[in-house]
């Protein structure tokens, strides 16, 4: 398996044995649950080649087709199947309390064919809380030979019992030139531009569809720039109600994703304020963001991209996406004493 960037960590991890219970943290796209398998892979390879599975033996092809006897991914696809097999609604937001019952029970058998039964279970925070605690003996006393490692972009909304049963491994970032190099060793003609809006996450840069992704940057670098130029809630209301947008802002997950566009735009103003042209993400954007950058200062936008993260943790906790995403602006209006142009 290709794996880039976090190299010190997977140099890490690649020399050790994986712990009982380990936490993968860190942003999405960045190659937690590819490292995950990668590391089940070689746990059991059949003929492992220094510190990497081989690719090429029986049980290396199973775990690569998601075939294998003692690797479990637990991930929508498994959840979804687990559901259907149950007869039972499936619900893509929750892991619930008869999946964890169900590890637990396969946790306790040996191996069936390889050295070890790896559990590895992706988006752990939708775990929800009768789930986790029906973990917690296992994540705490596996049997000797089952391991669990647990896939997480948001570590601090485990909870903190889970976590402490675990041994944490954080991922960072991609940095932008790893990802170009990457996208560029796959012949992409458009590496530069995916690199620099993929936000550090080689997940994100392989599903970007930039006609998309061009319209709806500029459409909220638009907004943005209309907002810092005359803070009025009943222009950004009309908008936020128009048929384009509206459809948007009822759908959660295109909310979260708004919410990464505009944090994205507004360190791109924050990279503009301080002179640094070279770390802008959203350069089609610039004829909006230049303009908009002298209208605003560094103390509002900290408390902007402050409201940004708020919002996100409120969407993902089922608060209203819709009031969510308005509900910014009038945050942000709080800190409109910092008037257009002082900086």
């Amino acid at each position: 398996m290709k794996l880039v960037g976090n190299r010190r960590l997977i140099s890490l991890l690649a020399g050790a044995q994986l712990p009982p219970a380990s936490l993968f943290s860190g942003p999405e796209g960045v190659g937690k649950k590819t490292l995950a398998v990668a590391l089940a892979a070689r746990a059991n390879c059949g003929s492992p080649e220094a510190d990497a599975a081989c690719g090429r033996c029986p049980s290396c092809r199973k775990v690569a087709t998601g075939h294998h006897p003692d690797v479990t991914l637990i991930d929508r696809a498994w959840l979804e199947r687990f559901a259907k097999a149950r007869k039972r609604t499936f619900n893509p937001q929750v892991i619930p309390i008869d999946v964890a019952r169900e590890l637990v029970r396969e946790a306790q058998f040996r191996p069936y064919e390889g050295r070890l039964r790896i559990f590895v279970v992706d988006d752990a925070v939708k775990l929800n809380e009768p789930a986790a605690n029906a973990l917690l003996k296992t994540l705490e006393e596996p049997p000797e030979t089952t391991r669990f490692v647990l896939v997480s972009a948001y570590r601090d909304q485990l909870l903190e019992t889970v976590r402490s049963r675990c041994q944490q491994f954080l991922f960072q970032p991609l940095a932008r030139s790893e990802i170009q190099a990457f996208l560029e060793a796959r012949g992409d003609q458009e590496a530069e531009v995916k690199a620099a809006l993929a936000g550090g996450s080689i997940g994100r840069a392989l599903s970007l569809d930039l006609d998309e992704e061009r319209r709806e940057r500029q459409a909220l670098a638009g907004m943005l720039a209309r907002w810092l130029s005359n803070r009025s809630f009943a222009e950004l209301f009309r908008a936020c109600e128009g048929k384009d947008l509206r459809k948007d802002l009822k759908n959660r997950e295109r909310v979260l994703r708004l919410l990464a566009v505009l944090r994205s735009l507004a360190q791109d103003l924050y990279f503009l304020q301080t002179a640094q042209p070279d770390r802008v993400a959203n350069l089609e954007c610039l004829e909006q963001l230049e303009p908009a950058a002298g209208k605003c200062t560094l103390d509002w936008l900290r408390q902007f991209l402050y409201h940004v993260d708020e919002a996100e943790e409120d969407v993902r906790g089922y608060v209203h996406p819709l009031m969510t995403f308005e509900a910014i602006w009038l945050k942000s209006l709080e800190h409109a004493g910092d008037r257009p142009g002082q900086v």
